[in-house]
C-alpha cells in the first residue's frame, strides 16, 4: 500500500461559542481588552506586622493576606510586589503582562511563589522547611507562611531586609518568618512568565496516509485536556488504534476514515480543562480601564477548572497535482500527492474571558458599589 507524504498548515479561525451571557459574550468578541482577567481585592486577614528597611528606609508593613475575588465565589491568593506603593483596594485590578509591570526580578518572584504559600499549603510548607510546631501561639500557620512568602518577595522587588533584632510583631513569628524566608530564597530558582492564554495547535508535519488512516498528528497545548465528539465518517484513534475522545499536550493521534478516499472531518470540542498558572500580574484600573498608580499584585496559586466551549477544527485530506513526478496511482492514473490541512477554531482570545475572571462582569460589580 502506498504511503503519500503530507504537508499541512494550521489555520486559526474565530467563532468560539462561550458559555457566557449574551451581553458578556458580545463584549468578549467586540472588545479585545475583555480577554484580560480581572478581579476585586479582598483583604482576608491583617496578617503579621513586619519590621525592617527597604532601600535604607525604615518600614513596618503588615503582611496582610490579600486575595482577588474571581466573581464566581472563589478567592485567589495574591501578593504585593511593590512595598512602597499603596494598595488601592477600591479599584478593579486587571491583568497585565510582565513587560507592562514596572517590577524587577519577577522570574525570581515566581520561583518563590511556586515554593511558597499558595493559600492552601501552610502546614506542608512549614513541615518541608523544618519549622513545623504543635503550638504557634497567637498566630496561625497561614499567617506565618504568608508573611514569610511576602517578605521574601519584597526582598526581591524592593530591597526589603527584615530587622534582625525585632523582625515581626510576634514572638513566634520572630523565629519562623525569617527562617522560612531564608529557606524560600535558598530553594527557589527563577521561572519564566506563564502563559496568559490557553492555546491549542496540531503538528501534521509527519503525517501520511495508509489506506483509510491518516496521521500521525501531534497535539501541542497548555490546556490540561480537551474533549470532543467523534466526527462523522471517521474515528480518532491513538498510536495503538484505540479510540480516544480527548487530547492533551503531546498526544499523538490518527484519523481513521470509514472509507479510503479523500475526505475531511470536523472535530467539535465539548469541554476543556485549563489550569490557571501562578505568576500572573494585576494592576489597578479606573472605570474606563486606564491604569491607576497603585500596588501591583501577583497571583500565587494555580487552580484547575473545566469549561464548556464549542470549538471546531477540520482535518481535510485532498489529492492535488504534484510539482514533481510521483508514482502513478492506480485509481486515477494521475501523478498526485496528498495534502492534509488542519484548521479551524483553535482556542483563541474569547475563551480567556472565562479562564480566570470576567473583566466586564467584575467591572460591573465594582461600578455598582461605587
Amino acid at each position: 500500500m502506498m504511503s503519500k507524504a503530507l504537508k499541512g498548515t494550521l489555520a486559526a479561525a474565530a467563532g468560539v461559542a462561550l458559555g457566557l451571557t449574551g451581553a458578556v459574550a458580545a463584549q468578549a468578541q467586540d472588545d479585545e481588552a475583555s480577554t484580560l482577567a480581572a478581579g476585586n481585592v479582598v483583604i482576608e486577614d491583617d496578617g503579621i506586622q513586619l519590621f525592617g528597611d527597604a532601600n535604607g528606609k525604615d518600614k513596618s508593613p503588615h503582611a496582610s493576606m490579600i486575595a482577588l475575588d474571581t466573581g464566581d465565589g472563589d478567592l485567589r491568593t495574591v501578593y504585593c510586589i511593590q512595598l512602597e506603593v499603596n494598595l488601592e483596594e477600591q479599584y478593579l485590578h486587571e491583568e497585565r503582562p510582565w513587560d507592562d509591570v514596572p517590577v524587577e526580578d519577577l522570574p525570581k518572584v515566581l520561583g518563590v511563589l511556586l515554593n511558597g504559600y499558595d493559600g492552601t499549603n501552610a502546614g506542608e510548607l512549614l513541615e518541608e522547611a523544618g519549622l513545623a510546631s504543635d503550638d504557634y501561639g497567637d498566630v496561625t500557620q497561614d499567617q506565618l507562611a504568608y508573611a514569610a512568602t511576602q517578605s521574601a518577595i519584597w526582598s526581591l522587588t524592593d530591597g526589603w531586609v527584615l530587622d534582625t533584632d525585632d523582625p515581626t510583631g510576634d514572638d513566634v513569628a520572630d523565629t519562623i518568618v525569617p527562617e522560612l524566608q531564608a529557606w524560600l530564597l535558598e530553594n527557589s530558582e527563577p521561572v519564566d512568565e506563564p502563559d496568559l492564554e490557553p492555546y491549542f495547535d496540531v503538528d501534521d508535519s509527519e503525517a501520511k496516509t495508509e489506506g483509510s488512516t491518516v496521521g500521525p498528528f501531534t497535539a501541542t497545548t497548555n490546556i490540561d485536556s480537551i474533549s470532543f465528539a467523534q466526527p462523522e465518517g471517521a474515528t480518532i484513534v491513538d498510536e495503538n488504534g484505540e479510540e480516544i475522545t480527548s487530547l492533551s499536550d503531546g498526544q499523538v493521534f490518527y484519523v481513521k476514515f470509514d472509507e479510503a478516499k479523500t475526505s475531511s472531518v470536523t472535530l467539535v470540542t465539548e469541554t476543556f480543562t485549563w489550569t490557571t498558572p501562578a505568576g500572573r500580574t494585576f494592576v489597578p484600573v479606573d472605570a474606563e480601564g486606564a491604569d491607576v498608580e497603585g500596588q501591583r499584585l501577583i497571583l500565587a496559586e494555580e487552580y484547575t477548572e473545566e469549561y464548556t466551549a464549542e470549538v471546531e477544527f477540520e482535518i481535510a485530506v485532498e489529492e492535488v497535482p504534484s510539482e514533481s513526478p510521483k508514482p502513478q496511482l492506480p485509481v486515477t492514473g494521475s501523478s498526485l500527492t496528498t495534502v492534509a490541512t488542519v484548521g479551524g477554531g483553535v482556542l483563541l482570545a474569547g475563551v480567556v474571558a472565562m479562564v480566570l475572571m470576567r473583566r466586564r462582569a467584575a467591572r460591573a460589580d465594582w461600578g455598582s458599589d461605587a
